[in-house]
């Protein structure tokens, strides 16, 4: 027998058993279920790397006011109200007074960044914990969750992390390692720790409840839309599935029934054409009633047809209007000026032309009034026997998705405050113009700028009046330089500036008076006029280092030797303390 004619036998069989129906639907359930276990898990994938990012920001932050209370030995404060010596730091010099006879007390590290977590815990629900197998403070002693981080640390791990609880008492716990510098040892040594040893952690917590609530939303809407694509599939394979069945039967009967075989024959043709233009109905609702834009285009890059979702995304209300006008001349669009792009920069008529599948995950398409937005569109060919008809493009619309994610990638490289680029951001476009500076032999000048008697403003008109200062310092130092320049905020009253093709030390010299100049003009803060001061440290590359890390470092040594100098001046950097002498005002 042949074997096409088997092949066909064994086709009819298996459509005239129903038990052999359960085949599809049994393949329609598994990739149904293979997308919505994806899709789930991607959602909590998400939901841990938010709460992780979060998690260790908050360290990193936690961690450089560390760092830089060690760098700089600690910090003596005033003996007043909550602050009192710690009774657990025993160095020379702990306690010490001023000429005037206030009494100061030496803040090492892990006591000033308590204090600073218990700001933040009563600022927000973040609770931040310094602790150590050994610790010097009682009050430093590990839980069980993070004594078990501490062993995962000493074992490798650089990282323990994880939702810890159920329901609203969920919690998300973030924990990585506080390895000891050579600035530690000043309080660490005699436990034994050497430079590099991991002496303890930093734990972060917060509750987890902000992100389980979208999640589980989140997910019921998955799991509607995937049972409701696993109806329609299962639907439309049942229903293909009892139609062949019913013209297998027809064709059946009609062999049994030669004497009826032209009656048959004719309402064989009847039914098929009326099967015809329900498969035709059916997929034009399906085409109409899809979520995405879509529309066809012949050769010449005609529309063809388009559906209402593409109608009522490009602005138009009639399409019959649009069938036969060219869709590069109508939608397509490649730049986000006001002016039509060419046809030889299309994407999508190249595409065409060369009949291939296209897809762009951002692409802009041209409304009826003009106005361009972002989509995702993919076009399919239409080929027969060889030769291409046209194409079918589907598209949706992602300029919400687009602007979220511009907002997020915003939030996380600006300063909230002063809205100047951050550290983060900072150190990319430090490390960006090193690279620039090095292909191309050319000089820049990065200054380091402290403000003078920002915590006097601070502590006696307030938290809003510093933010206010800080604000329209922002504003003054973004106005001495040139769009070319970088101003950043690196935390507390600290700002750093990228000065780029400096051809001289005047120029430089010229910027940072101007910079003085502006931060001594009085502020209008609390009703009142305020003066300050602020004191320059000025590294230039490459005559004052070849890497981001020794220019920052050179740039603060300067800056102090300015405050040592008498404060509102600038300084540049010295590589000996016998050759330096503060320059400037």
């Amino acid at each position: 027998m042949d074997p096409l004619i088997k092949s066909a036998q064994t086709m009819q069989r298996y459509i005239l058993n129903h038990t052999f129906w359960l085949i599809p639907l049994a393949l329609w359930t598994t990739v149904v279920g293979i997308s919505f276990a994806w899709n789930w898990n991607e959602l909590d994938r998400h939901s841990r790397e938010i709460a992780a990012n979060r998690a260790e920001f908050v360290f990193k932050m936690v961690e450089s006011v560390r760092l830089w209370n060690a760098r700089h030995g600690g910090v003596y404060v005033l003996v007043e109200g909550e602050t009192k010596p710690n009774p657990y730091l025993e160095i020379e010099e702990r306690d010490i007074s001023t000429p005037s006879g206030k009494p100061l007390t030496l803040l090492n590290p892990a006591y000033m960044t308590r204090q600073l977590t218990y700001v933040v815990e009563e600022l927000s629900d973040i609770r931040v914990h310094l602790t150590s197998l050994k610790p010097i403070n009682p009050d430093n002693v590990a839980d069980p969750w993070e004594t078990r981080a501490l062993q995962a640390f000493e074992a490798g791990s650089e990282r323990v992390q994880g939702l810890v609880g159920q329901g609203q008492d969920a919690v998300y716990r973030f924990m990585a390692p506080l390895i000891t510098k050579k600035s530690c040892l000043k309080c660490h040594e005699k436990q034994g720790y050497e430079v590099g040893d991991i002496r303890g952690g930093a734990s972060v917590t917060f509750k987890a409840a902000s992100l389980l609530t979208p999640q589980y939303e989140q997910k019921w809407n998955m799991a509607g839309i995937h049972f409701a694509v696993w109806l329609l599939l299962s639907g439309l394979t049942l229903f293909a599935l009892s139609r062949f069945r019913t013209q297998m039967l027809l064709l059946k009967a009609a062999k049994e029934q030669q004497d009826r075989v032209v009656e048959q024959r004719t309402a064989e043709l009847s039914q098929q054409v009326q099967d015809r233009e329900q498969a035709e109905e059916e997929l034009r609702l399906l085409i109409d009633s899809s979520g995405e834009g879509i529309y066809g285009i012949d050769k010449e890059g005609r529309f063809t047809f388009i559906n209402p979702m593409a109608l009522h995304l490009l602005g138009y209300s009639d399409a019959d209007s649009m069938i036969g006008q060219n869709v590069c001349d109508m939608v397509c669009h490649t730049q986000t000026d006001d002016k039509a792009s060419g046809v030889e920069v299309c994407g999508l008529r190249s595409a065409l032309e060369e009949g291939r599948v296209a897809h762009s995950e951002e692409e802009y398409f041209r409304r009826a009034d003009g106005q361009l937005f972002r989509v995702e569109f993919r076009s399919h060919p239409l080929m027969r026997e060889g030769e291409l008809l046209g194409a079918v493009v589907t598209f949706a619309d992602i300029t919400e998705r687009k602007t979220l994610e511009e907002k997020i990638w915003r939030q996380a490289h600006y300063d909230a405050l002063t809205k100047l680029p951050n550290r983060s951001l900072f150190h990319d476009r430090l490390n960006q113009t090193l690279l620039k500076a090095q292909r191309q032999d050319e000089s820049f000048a990065l200054l380091f700028v402290d403000l003078d008697r920002f915590k006097h403003i601070n502590d006696s008109l307030g938290h809003e009046a510093g933010d206010q200062l800080l604000k329209e310092v922002a504003r003054r130092l973004t106005a001495c330089v040139r769009d070319s320049d970088s101003v950043a905020r690196m935390g507390g009253d600290e700002f750093n500036i990228i000065l780029t093709g400096i051809a001289n030390r005047e120029g430089v010299e010229r910027v940072a008076g101007e910079v003085l100049a502006q931060m001594c003009r009085p502020f209008d803060l609390a009703g009142t006029q305020q003066c300050i001061s602020a004191s320059v440290g000025i590294a230039c590359y490459p005559d004052d280092g070849d890497s981001a890390a020794e220019l920052l470092r050179n740039a603060d040594l300067a800056m102090y030797r300015a405050k040592q100098g008498g404060r509102d001046r600038f300084s540049f950097y010295q590589p000996s303390p016998v050759e330096s002498s503060p320059t400037g005002k």
